[in-house]
């Protein structure tokens, strides 16, 4: 029935509404009709579905009787996180009344809202009443980066908006939570790795830069931003010695006799439940629940003396994890904290009775060996590469943390009455000193950046390892190894366009065989959020691209927002060909060649009296297919192209003119280019309510599909030999993210 639970939350959570969620219940129903051990599979999957539905019910869903899209809503709620580093402008909140509706207390309702810069200096836990503008929590959906939608739906931040008017503010008390996160932060904020101190202590990563986030992810040591099972491990083991400790201390001053007693189950329940309080403080991250339901299991086991294999023990953690959120399948700290204490208890079983191999220093070797093979996809796909220093690095890290860094922190913390700023033994001056040099010298090349895999790859792969690692079902793994070597053999698209998901402004990128051109940047929103670096770049990062070629259509801040970020990636030098360096230039009319397609800029002719007008028109022609891209042209620069090219325009896909205003997609352009798809690229919340009713009517008189980035996401086209397929991101959404945005 376990493995049912967990396979049943697997499908409910990812496949729910799918062929793949009812085959898989047909199949097991049909199944248990003639095999009655499949009955319990059946009753443990049918079991998950409600366990999956129930919490999405209780916990991820919210529809108001009253919606807040009214012009203002009323709401009451308590600062939970001042998000923006930039003057206190973005916090969030957990709603208690919306528009005088309370919100159920066994429900979590949060509201991301920006204020204006200087206005209120919010802190944590400050009690808010204000008028807001509200709506539902939706962002951009690309393939390659950040999915703000899922994240906020595992936090449940269900709305964003503006304060308005702020009514009443309110200092509330801190909780406990709280208080310990500013005590800890008043003892080492005055170090140099104050971060690593305050997160390893809080669980809390908010404090620390990200560049250092970088740095430490390709240095191989990114699990020391999180409470690991390393960490959790460490405290019980402190923890029972502590107990044990003041326990013989107890006994013996009392002089009560406690030979008749099993002590040792006093310790483990003592330290268990104060490793707990910990967890607790740290608000309750994944892995550490893991950790401790580990141990926990493991203690349980060790005092009944009962038999339990590895299989059976991460089976029995996994389905408490799950029982208690199963939402906890859509976090990769899941993954990666179970993948990873499962190669550490195979290691040590495996070498546990081995004279040469039982060497501690020996063992750690293999278990660095062994992580950096068996996290090594996983890193890949979220990380677009893998630390090839990590194995050395962490042989020197663990012991640190063991040894080191978790009694310098407790020593910190004792001595923070004498002195905040006494750095007992030069740990933090040593540590900070190492760390400096290790960046500067190794981290240019610490990291092998590789292109990212997709998720069918990485199932198939721990299948296979998972199939090889079991005797006597080793044949078995030739069938995932045949599917994923087939899955390379599957016909490849000749050439890609990808109009990107990032809201109000355009960024194309076109390409083929790894080579890449882009067309426009994108927006920058208060100077510091640029969508070319969110957005654009993760794109050609994961899949290995080479930026050759850039070309800003015009100065409008939509189009050429990352100018900056461009600049510090390749130095402007993908601007050459089309501007000469200098990005704010009209582009030049040019032809030229790039693997498989041909490039031709053919616009502006000559300087027009608008910055829109005068936008850099360009066709990209190539096997099956060809692409016009517009820019923001307008009427009179349409009527002239139509005049000079004709049918040279005609494209098979158009990325409508001006994100689809009424000032532009004439009737003679689009007669005259004739396409078979218009692509625009929008903002969701459009204050200029794009595209314009018109321009739809004149595109649906043409029999012309249009395809809308705010409704569809990064949208994808792949050409082939002799035709071509368009792929939009949002129809791989979850189920469950689609369902809750769905008012």
């Amino acid at each position: 029935m376990c493995w049912g639970f967990l396979y049943g939350c697997v499908q409910a959570v990812f496949y729910f509404h799918t062929w793949q969620f009812y085959s898989s219940l047909i199949f097991l129903i049909v199944m248990s009709c003639y095999f009655k051990p499949i009955l319990n599979l059946l009753l443990g999957f049918i079991f998950a579905i409600f366990v999956v539905g129930i919490q999405s019910e209780l916990f991820y869903s919210y529809k108001p009787d009253k919606m807040g899209f009214i012009e203002v809503s009323q709401i009451n709620g308590l600062v939970t996180k001042v998000i923006s580093p930039h003057t206190n402008s973005l916090v969030e909140l957990k709603l208690i009344e919306l528009n005088k509706q309370k919100i159920p207390f066994y429900k979590t309702i949060k509201a991301q809202l920006a204020i204006k810069a200087g206005a209120v200096d919010f802190k944590e836990g400050d009690f808010v009443s204000a008028k807001v503008k509200l709506k539902v929590f939706r962002s951009r959906k690309n393939k390659y980066s950040f999915d703000s939608e899922l994240y906020a739906f595992t936090q449940q931040i269900y709305f964003k908006g503006t304060i308005e008017e702020l009514e009443k503010r309110t200092s509330a008390v801190k909780t406990i939570r709280q208080s310990y996160r500013d005590k800890i932060w008043d003892t080492f904020k005055g170090k140099e790795l104050n971060w690593l101190f305050y997160g390893l202590s809080t669980g809390d990563k908010s404090r620390t830069p990200k560049e250092t986030k970088e740095h430490v992810i390709k240095l191989g040591i990114g699990h020391m931003l999180a409470i690991s099972g390393l960490h959790v491990g460490i405290l019980v083991f402190i923890c029972f010695y502590v107990v044990k400790g003041a326990a013989w201390m107890i006994l013996n001053v009392c002089q009560i006799s406690y030979q008749r007693f099993n002590l040792n189950k006093l310790y483990v329940v003592l330290s268990l439940l104060i490793s707990f309080q910990y967890i607790y403080l740290c608000d309750f991250p994944v892995s550490a629940i893991r950790a401790w339901l580990m141990v926990a299991l493991f203690s349980y086991i060790y005092l009944s003396k009962r038999s339990v294999n590895l299989v059976q023990m991460l089976s029995y953690a996994l389905t408490l994890v799950l029982f208690l959120n199963p939402f906890s399948l859509l976090e990769p700290g899941l993954y990666l904290s179970f993948i990873g204490y499962a190669t550490v208890i195979w290691i040590l079983n495996k070498t546990k009775s081995h004279g040469f191999f039982s060497n501690p220093i020996i063992r750690l070797l293999l278990i660095q060996s062994a992580l950096l093979i068996s996290l090594a996809p996983l890193s890949i796909y979220y990380f677009n590469g893998v630390s090839i220093v990590g194995l050395l690095f962490n042989l020197c890290v663990i012991p640190l943390l063991s040894l080191v860094i978790f009694p310098y922190i407790i020593i910190c913390l004792l001595l923070n009455s004498v002195s905040i700023n006494m750095d007992f033994m030069f740990v933090d001056y040593l540590l900070s000193l190492g760390l400096d040099m290790t960046t500067e010298y190794l981290i240019d090349y610490a990291w092998l950046a590789w292109s990212q895999l997709t998720i069918e790859t990485i199932i198939l792969f721990y299948l296979i390892v998972t199939l090889l690692l079991i005797k006597h079902f080793r044949v078995f793994s030739l069938v995932p190894a045949f599917s994923l070597i087939s899955s390379y053999s599957v016909s490849k698209p000749i050439w890609q366009v990808d109009v990107m998901d990032v809201g109000h402004g355009t960024s194309v990128l076109v390409a083929s065989d790894n080579q890449a051109l882009l067309y426009d940047l994108g927006a920058k929103y208060f100077n510091f959020y640029s969508l070319f670096e969110r957005v654009t770049l993760p794109e050609i990062k994961a899949r290995g691209l080479e930026l050759r070629h850039t070309i800003i259509s015009h100065d409008d801040k939509d189009h050429s927002g990352g100018l900056d970020e461009l600049y510090a990636f390749d130095n402007f030098a993908s601007l050459r060909t089309f501007h000469n360096g200098e990005p704010l230039n009209f582009c030049h009319i040019k032809n030229i060649g790039m693997k498989n397609i041909s490039f031709q800029t053919i616009w502006p002719i000559e300087n027009m009296d608008s910055d829109n007008n005068n936008s850099c028109v360009a066709k990209v022609t190539g096997p099956s297919g060809s692409i016009l891209l517009t820019g923001d042209i307008e009427f009179e620069a349409e009527k002239q192209l139509v005049e000079r090219y004709g049918q040279i325009l005609r494209s098979d896909i158009l990325l409508v003119p001006h994100h689809g205003s009424k000032t532009s997609s004439s009737a003679e352009f689009l007669e005259t280019v004739k396409p078979e798809i218009g692509l625009i690229s929008r903002n969701y919340f459009s204050p200029w309510h794009l595209p314009h009713k018109t321009v739809k009517e004149r595109y649906s008189s043409q029999n012309i599909k249009l395809i809308d980035t705010a409704l569809a996401g990064q949208i994808t086209i792949n050409f082939f030999d002799d035709y071509y397929e368009v792929e939009q991101a949002r129809e791989k959404t979850n189920f469950w993210v689609k369902h809750r945005y769905r008012f």
